[in-house]
């Protein structure tokens, strides 16, 4: 189960990047599984690095907290293998490939 306290502590990490480019992000759904869904609105929704702050800080922050077993936004429009470079690059979380 994920603690949903530490989650928004997280977030709250990562948001200040966002907030300082215009944007801002949102947690839309946490499944029993500890998969967290996030949004991002603002500027970023037309961002050509997108992908690069979700990969990196976001979902970096929000993979610390126990119980997330995952973090997904449907507005990256990057392949896994594409996001797991990136994640490398940035020294991010390590992004599955299937």
């Amino acid at each position: 189960m994920v603690d949903l306290h530490a989650l928004e502590a997280a977030l709250d990490r990562a948001r200040p990047l966002v907030l300082g480019h215009g944007g801002d992000i949102e947690i839309t759904d946490v499944t029993g599984e500890g998969v967290v869904h996030v949004a991002l609105s603002g500027a970023c929704r037309a961002c050509p690095n997108l992908a690069m702050t979700f990969v990196g800080p976001v979902r970096s922050y929000l993979m610390a907290v126990p119980g997330v077993s995952e973090v997904r936004c449907e507005q990256v429009k990057a392949g896994p293998r594409a996001l797991s470079r990136l994640a490398n690059l940035l020294h991010a979380h390590p992004y599955p490939v299937a």
